[in-house]
């Protein structure tokens, strides 16, 4: 830039500016030199000024430190006299049984002087009873925090408040309170001596401080007490700088404090010292401006000498630069042709061509012909050198390629160089399909190079091919889909023509990539997406958006019916079986659909609420298609806000666990509870599992939350146990994600040993449906759980899965027989039947029996008749709190079974 302004300035030709730019380093560097020198002086005094100034810096520290030695010394005996004062007068209080009033002992001329501080007696109700300020008695400090603090800490020590607006003193005052106590050591009232804010600080001035220094007295509770600067008592320090001054004070420096600590801006030494006996702290802060004053004198002296050293360098750097400048001019002049023969040679896999100026009569370039180039560069154009040479410009080039170089002859000449890349079209001359061209200006010619670059070029439009399709599937990818859709939209506004977007997820895809591994999923993906586009329309597109997740596109909707048939094609083509590495493995495809323009204007909209769709199919029923609407997105609103909730509560402790209790279908007797946990919920109140746990299983928070009932069972259970009561066992309802995971041993045995309960007082509950998806990690996740003592329980039996080889397998050691089939006890005889046998299928293979829903004596006069071991149900009580469920504790019969 101060090349190109130089050579406007003096009006220099564009060789000469040429010459300029390439020798920057010769025109630059005794300037350079110069600064540098400059520089190292301007350091130097710097330095030499910054010694003065931390030794002044140092001495100021130094004083702050005395001063607030000083300074505490000074308040140590001040407040050490209203302490004197507060205490001889508790004495009084509690010697008079509280009839003690001042007038009392001033009376008897025994009083320490009362110029000292405001003395008020308070009752125990808050109400002043004697005091030394006129028009106090009878008013109520019930509202004081030092009352309050008094009232609930038996504390002897003196109190010492905070600032606080006086009521009689009509001024900022600071409170020095004792508790008064009765004989036997209740609260009986508050002595309280006040004083004005200054009283703290009376004793500095600006004599010693300074015009601009501070002495201000901090609590332990790091709230300022009384402040002032100079002779003026102020509050200058702003609240949220205590805690940073604090800070100063535990790691004191000779640096002064930020003057954002200040509401006057103004930096400052700060050191501050413990006032003895007391919870206080004299800082005294010296100002930075009143040492600076010092050092005016030095800092001037510096400076001139500074700024003559400038001016002589700057003189000698003039005529160094004009002498370096005119020695490398005369060295230019005689390498321009060697130069320029080197630059233009460079490359010998590309064309070189030397193009000299055609000028006229009056001297303006006409033309430029062709004085020079290589093989290469003849081969280029498809002719030998020797017919090449002596070739002008307009008679090599025509056409609109001629006008664009014309109109770069120009630039080049201005700026020296130019290169880009270039298209030949069906009317070029040059043979190649894209050449690179490079110009540079050598004198008043031009330098130019050409290479062939159409194998590069194909390269890069290939790797921009597959940078949108994925390599699995073949398919295009999720970058592709950025562009393309915003087309099809485009499209579809300009034709007036609807448009769906099918978000595809493949459901059991995970089961099958984890349990067959990555490769079988890769081939399974694979054949999906081959289905996937057989079964779609020619002008159909569709693409892997990520995963096992796929988007299509459909063009030229004419009704609803199009996109939900081409769902159901895709849907039927996917459930179809596959063979993986010799196995046949079933998967489907929950689809959401999304319309243009009803369900959205632009592609991100369109993509998020088929994905809405989706997700609505698959947690309804796995291989549907659902269309979006918007009760589809207030509904998925709420789940993901119920997921929000879920797990702010899960960290925040919302969850409370209450307890079923289990009784002897004979005798009564209570053998057992099952844990049930309620979401305490801040705003709804307490919430039951019907409302959170569907969406806690969707989101995997189910295995927190299963933790955390654990925990508190584990806990409640530690906590009877030391109350000295005789455990039962309680059974904890575990999820299918939890056995999926691996995690339901662990989880007890943590829980256990963290509250020291025996693993037979916890019993674990699993559901049929949980051995639907994967049996075998079900059946060895029980096995692991009979090995460490803990009993498992088949909940809800009868509505599910089971098969009696399966029951027999699982080795489970309760059934808890469905309510549904209780319900039918004493109603329908198949009800009882069906009950009976499942009693005698229990007892064949060593398991008992619990009834669950019991809810009427009839009920459970069938149970009993049929040999039920267990009953659990309303009759028997209600889910309860855990401070209510203990009444049950040594009851054997309970009444409702009497």
């Amino acid at each position: 830039m101060l090349i190109r302004r130089a050579v406007n300035l003096f009006k220099l030709t564009p060789e000469q500016g040429h010459f300029l730019r390439k020798h920057v380093a010769t025109v630059a560097f005794w300037p350079s030199t110069c600064i540098i020198v400059a520089l190292l002086m301007m350091m130097l005094l710097v330095s030499l000024y910054q010694s003065a100034r931390q030794h002044h810096e140092a001495q100021a520290q130094t004083a702050a430190r005395q001063l607030s030695e000083v300074y505490a010394q000074q308040i140590a005996r001040a407040v050490g006299e209203i302490d004197h004062i507060t205490a001889l007068l508790r004495s009084n209080w509690e010697q008079s049984s509280g009839r003690f009033r001042l007038d009392q002992i001033r009376a008897r001329d025994s009083f320490i002087d009362m110029r000292l501080a405001a003395v008020t007696l308070i009752d125990r109700d808050g109400i002043i009873v004697s005091s030394t300020m006129p028009g106090a008695v009878g008013m109520s400090v019930t509202d004081r925090a030092y009352f309050r603090f008094h009232r609930v800490n038996a504390a002897p020590d003196m109190l010492i408040g905070v600032p606080l607006p006086g009521r009689i003193m009509d001024k900022e005052i600071i409170t020095f309170t004792r508790r008064l106590a009765t004989a036997s050591g209740e609260f009986d009232g508050v002595i309280c001596a006040s004083v004005g804010t200054p009283f703290m600080t009376s004793f500095a001035n600006a004599s010693t401080l300074g015009q601009r220094g501070m002495l201000a007295i901090l609590g332990a509770d790091g709230i300022t007490r009384s402040a002032k600067i100079g002779n003026r008592v102020d509050s200058l320090l702003e609240p949220e700088v205590i805690p940073r001054l604090g800070t100063k004070l535990l790691a004191p420096t000779t640096s002064p404090a930020d003057p954002g600590l200040f509401l006057d801006h103004d930096a400052r030494f700060i050191a501050g010292t413990a006032v003895p006996q007391y919870p206080l702290h004299a800082v005294v802060g010296l100002s930075l401006a009143d040492v600076a004053l010092t050092l005016e004198a030095t800092r001037s002296s510096y400076i001139g000498i500074a700024a003559a050293g400038c001016v002589v360098l700057l003189l000698f750097a003039i005529a160094a630069t004009v002498m370096a400048v005119r020695i490398a001019w005369r060295k230019h002049r005689e390498e321009v042709i060697r130069n320029t023969y080197r630059i233009a040679t460079e490359g010998a896999n590309e064309g070189f061509y030397m193009w000299g100026p055609v000028y006229g009569r009056n001297g303006e370039v006409l033309d430029y012909e062709l004085v020079d180039c290589n093989a290469k560069g003849a081969e280029l154009y498809g002719r030998q050198r020797s017919d090449i040479l002596g070739v002008r410009l307009r008679s090599l080039y025509k056409g609109e390629l001629l006008d664009e170089l014309l109109a770069l002859v120009p630039k080049i000449m201005e700026t020296g160089f130019h290169d880009d890349e270039f298209r030949t079209n069906a009317g070029s001359v040059a043979t190649p399909e894209w050449i690179s061209r490079r110009f540079v200006r050598a004198a008043d010619g031009i330098a130019v190079t050409l290479r062939d670059i159409s194998e590069r070029k194909r390269m890069e439009q290939e790797t921009a091919r597959l940078a949108e399709h994925d390599a699995l599937t073949g398919l295009p990818n999720r970058h592709w889909l950025a562009g393309y859709l915003p087309l099809a939209l485009a499209r579809a506004a300009e034709g007036s023509r609807a448009l769906a977007v099918l978000f595809v997820d493949l459901d059991g895809f995970k089961n099958i990539n984890d349990s067959l591994g990555h490769g079988a999923g890769d081939t399974l993906l694979h054949a999906a997406a081959r289905r996937i586009r057989g079964v779609l329309r020619p002008a159909d597109s569709v693409a892997r958006f990520g995963g096992d997740e796929f988007v299509i596109v459909i063009e030229g909707l004419v009704s609803d019916d199009d996109a939900a048939e081409v769902a159901t094609r895709v849907s039927h083509s996917v459930s179809q079986p596959f063979e993986i590495l010799g196995r046949q493995c079933k998967i489907g495809a929950s689809i959401g659909i999304s319309l243009y323009p009803r369900d959205g204007a632009d592609a991100e909209t369109l993509i998020r609420n088929a994905d809405i769709g989706m997700y609505s199919a698959k947690s309804e029923a796995k291989g549907q298609h659902r269309f979006f609407s918007a009760d589809l997105y207030r509904q998925l609103q709420h789940r993901l806000d119920t997921e929000r909730e879920l797990a702010a509560a899960i960290e925040e402790d919302q969850f409370i666990v209450h307890y079923q209790p289990r009784v002897n279908t004979h005798s009564g007797e209570l053998v057992g509870m099952e844990a049930l946990v309620r979401w305490q919920h801040p705003e709804k109140g307490l919430l039951y599992p019907g409302a959170f746990i569907d969406i806690a299983e969707a989101s995997n928070l189910i295995v927190q939350l299963g933790e955390v009932v654990m925990d508190k069972v584990c806990a409640q259970l530690a906590q009877w146990q030391a109350e000295g009561r005789a455990l039962v066992p309680v059974s904890v309802n575990a999820s299918a994600r939890q056995f999926d995971e691996g995690r339901v041993k662990d989880l007890c045995i943590r829980a256990l040993r963290r509250h020291g309960i025996d693993a037979r007082y916890i019993e674990i509950e699993l559901t049929e449906s949980i051995m639907a998806n994967n049996a075998q990690q079900v059946f060895e996740e029980l096995r692991s759980l009979h090995e460490i003592g803990v009993p498992v329980h088949l909940d809800d039996f009868g509505t599910g899965y089971s098969s009696l080889a399966a029951l027999h397998k699982l080795d489970v050691d309760v059934l808890k027989v469905d309510r549904a089939f209780t319900a039918q006890l004493g109603a329908a005889q198949e009800g009882e039947v069906f009950f009976s046998a499942i009693v005698s299928m229990a007892r064949a293979l060593g398991m008992r029996v619990i009834a669950e829903g019991v809810e009427t004596p009839q009920q459970l006069a069938v149970l009993q008749r049929l040999g039920c071991d267990e009953v659990q149900g309303y009759l028997v009580s209600r889910p309860l709190p855990a401070a209510e469920v203990v009444r049950f504790y040594g009851q054997r019969t309970l009444p409702a079974l009497a």
